[in-house]
């Protein structure tokens, strides 16, 4: 089998697995409901549903408290917009709060984006259906996607980044390959210019490009088909960044081998060699195993320049790559953790309250900022709620399935009017052509086993669809929606009623696009990069300065103004990233670029609130920054952060600065820290100069 073929096959097989799984959760309750006679089963049909779409991979735990918080928020929503439906006024205005916080969610990232989404449906279809029962009704949505908890946690577990991580395994198989040969030839006494040096870079340096060309490709299609970032795939796409700063390491350590076969065959080169290989193979060992495990390995990070024996240019090369390799194991044994937690955090078994608050606080900052009237994520949550409140109002008046419109005018409108109008043209046309078959299935079968066994594939595929391909996950998922909604037969004018109502819901959603905040996204991408770096340095000079006077007031505010600022501009880069990926015609190289970016452009930032948290809370005055280091530290990320944005814009930067050494007596966790962002501002500035 071809490699593409390989890639795609093994791409596509957990959307198809997690289709059968949510096939499961849906159609089971959905023929007990029928056959039974209980409609009441039908919302817990609908809690497994939804949450089959919400599940964000990852590791058990993860699926088991996302999946569990859903369900406990989702029959929540069910009952109380249930209890409030005959009131119409009250209703509309809780369906435009739900929607509005539904929308900042996504600054938290994509599974907070995809629950906050899911939610509002839940609420939309309890405002407009309404119910004897709310709290019946709300308990069995709960149950059902407390089946989807059991499901994805326990009986059937998908790994939904797993194509992904066997990728980037191959790029490190083949970086230890790579190191195994230097190592071989060096010892064979392989003379320079001899054949086989030439043969050794003309083989692997096709293979890695290859395999990292390939692991790239996978990166940026499923960060295209999710709206927000997740903690694995921002850690994974930085782990193929430490893999690629390897390749260049090689070369040059291949090249000075060959050229200094004296030093080259010194014992402990040799060992370092061998050490850097199998370590690669542990990476690659690691990220094939299907079922991730929190922190395996204690977190051990190498400040960048620290290592001991730099006595040659082979050692200094050899200093650099342990440096990235062993980077690369200690992110790769902790994938699912944040990107912000201290080394400290990683190696501890038990986290304390104290580090779970700190770990929140960064969240509860990053949606405080959302909330600024300067946001992209606010901007879009007005859009929204406007929407909403329109298509809600007007479809009590003139559709006899009010929430049809509103659901479909949630699931189209997007942050930009270019993707808005796209997704409702997919949408209408999926919904004309899947209101046909729900039509044709009604009307011709009565069995309730046999209902099931038809709609189970159609279940299937919905969910296999859902990130790939929005016209046919909506073909697939309107013969589903339908009759899980729905509590009788349709006729032949269902197919009419649905295609009209799919035409006024994306019809509003187009109009807010364009009226409410309009956004024309074209050639914003390279400035918003550019202000994000800029915004990013700004806050480095903020926190590096001030962690001397950390407690004074006017320090305080600076820096808080300053994470604020740097917060809004990662959010409206990534979001204008995300506006380039819906685009119909787009460049995959500038995609790359901007998606490397932001991702490390994130973990710089997230390293300088970790510093700035030790500053104001943490650390006392024998234990913290020295003056000289955090200058030095400081010019460095600075003078990186804005080089990179100079090369946004399209302008010439200035050359590389000298990475600053951190002193061994420096307080550990300071020191993993202070690493971290070294290590990030640093591959900002490779993938700016790529």
């Amino acid at each position: 089998m071809r490699t593409y073929d390989k890639a795609w096959f093994d791409a596509i097989t957990p959307d198809v697995a997690k289709g059968l799984r949510g096939g499961i959760a849906t159609m089971v309750p959905f023929y007990l409901a029928v056959r039974l006679g209980h409609h009441e089963l039908s919302w817990m049909a609908l809690g497994g549903w939804l949450g089959t779409l919400v599940d964000p991979g990852g590791m058990r735990s993860t699926r088991a408290k996302t999946l569990s918080a859903f369900a406990i928020a989702g029959g929540l929503a069910l009952a109380i917009s249930e209890g409030l439906a005959p009131n119409r006024w009250l209703a509309t205005l809780t369906l435009v709060v739900v929607a509005f916080a539904a929308s900042l969610l996504r600054s938290l990232g994509a599974v907070w984006a995809s629950a906050g989404t899911m939610i509002a449906v839940v609420v939309v279809v309890g405002t407009a259906q309404g119910g004897t029962a709310p709290l019946r009704d709300g308990c069995f949505f709960a149950a059902g996607a407390g089946f989807g908890v059991l499901l994805s946690s326990v009986i059937w577990p998908i790994w939904t980044h797993l194509p992904l991580r066997r990728a980037e395994a191959n790029v490190f198989e083949a970086l230890a390959r790579y190191a195994t040969d230097i190592c071989a030839n060096v010892q064979a006494g392989t003379p320079e210019g001899d054949p086989r040096w030439i043969e050794l870079a003309r083989l692997h340096h096709r293979l890695i490009r290859n395999a990292v060309e390939e692991a790239g490709r996978l990166a940026l299609g499923g960060r295209a088909r999710r709206a927000g970032e997740t903690r694995i795939g921002s850690n994974l796409r930085v782990l193929l960044g430490l893999a690629e700063a390897q390749l260049p390491l090689l070369i040059a350590l291949k090249e000075t081998c060959e050229l200094d076969a004296v030093e080259s065959r010194r014992p402990d080169v040799l060992d370092r060699l061998r050490r850097l290989a199998r370590r690669n193979l542990e990476i690659a060992a690691t990220l094939r195993t299907p079922n991730l495990r929190a922190h395996e390995t204690p977190a051990t990070l190498v400040p960048p320049g620290h290592a001991p024996g730099r006595l040659s240019s082979i050692a200094a090369l050899l200093d650099h790559l342990e440096d990235a390799s062993r980077t690369a194991r200690s992110l790769t044994s902790a994938l699912d953790a944040r990107a912000d937690a201290t080394a400290e955090n990683m190696s501890s078994p038990k986290p304390t309250c104290r580090d779970s608050w700190l770990l929140w606080r960064g969240d509860l900052a990053v949606f405080r900022d959302a909330c600024s009237p300067r946001s992209t994520f606010f901007h879009h949550g007005v859009r929204v709620a406007c929407a909403v409140c329109v298509a809600s109002l007007f479809a009590r008046r003139i559709s006899v399935h009010p929430h049809w419109v509103t659901v479909t005018t949630l699931a189209v409108l997007q942050p930009y009017a270019g993707a808005t109008a796209a997704r409702a043209a997919q949408r209408v046309l999926g919904t004309v052509l899947g209101s046909l078959v729900a039509v044709a299935i009604t009307m011709t079968i009565a069995s309730p086993l046999w209902l099931a066994a038809i709609m189970f594939p159609l279940s299937v595929a919905a969910v296999a669809t859902h990130r790939r391909n929005y016209r046919l996950f909506t073909f697939f998922l309107t013969p589903v929606f339908v009759l899980l909604a729905e509590r009788h037969q349709g006729d032949w004018w269902t197919a009419a009623v649905r295609a009209t109502d799919a035409t006024i819901g994306g019809g509003i959603a187009f109009v807010a696009a364009v009226l409410v905040f309009p956004s024309r996204e074209r050639t914003r991408l390279p400035d918003l990069l550019a202000k994000m770096l800029e915004a990013i340095a700004k806050y480095a000079t903020a926190v590096l300065s001030g962690v001397r006077d950390r407690h004074a007031e006017p320090m305080e505010a600076r820096i808080t103004s300053a994470r604020r600022n740097a917060g809004i501009a990662l959010g409206e880069a990534e979001s204008s990233l995300e506006r380039l990926l819906a685009e119909p015609r787009h460049d995959m190289a500038t995609e790359e670029h901007a998606l490397q970016l932001i991702t490390y452009a994130r973990r710089v930032t997230g390293a300088l609130t970790t510093i700035d948290t030790y500053a104001a809370v943490d650390l006392d005055g024998a234990s913290a920054l020295p003056s000289d280091l955090a200058l030095a530290v400081e010019k460095y990320a600075v003078g990186t952060l804005e080089r990179a944005a100079t090369f946004a814009r399209g302008n010439a930067g200035t050359t590389d600065l000298p990475v600053p050494e951190l002193p061994s007596a420096l307080d550990p966790r300071l020191q993993a820290t202070l690493s971290r962002l070294l290590r990030g501002a640093r591959l900002v500035a490779e993938a700016s100069s790529a």
